[in-house]
């Protein structure tokens, strides 16, 4: 017979870690930001390249803020319908 092993903490800190995932990256590229603010007078081509994938970046934040999200709840709900099945089935032996 098979077996179903669920780890419910795991669960709810992949969740959790899903949604800090994004403060941690924009504090990140914050930081990266006000670095680069001290050289806004400068036209190297790092430079150039730098905030040419940062627009690209920012254009695409939404996008990716909803798809963690989402992935997120998707989690969350499997903890809790791995709970409730669990529930249901120890009520079935108790």
């Amino acid at each position: 017979m098979a077996s179903i092993v669920v780890n419910y903490a795991s669960m709810a800190g992949g969740h959790d870690g899903l949604l800090a995932t994004w403060s941690r990256i924009e504090g990140h590229l914050a930081e990266l930001d006000a670095h680069v603010a001290g050289t806004a007078d400068m036209t190297a081509q790092t430079l150039i390249s730098y905030r040419a994938l940062k627009a690209r970046w920012d254009a695409s934040a939404e996008q990716r803020q909803a798809v963690l999200q989402a992935l997120a709840t998707l989690v969350g709900r499997a903890g809790e319908q791995y709970r409730q099945v669990d529930t249901t089935m120890a009520a079935q032996f108790g």
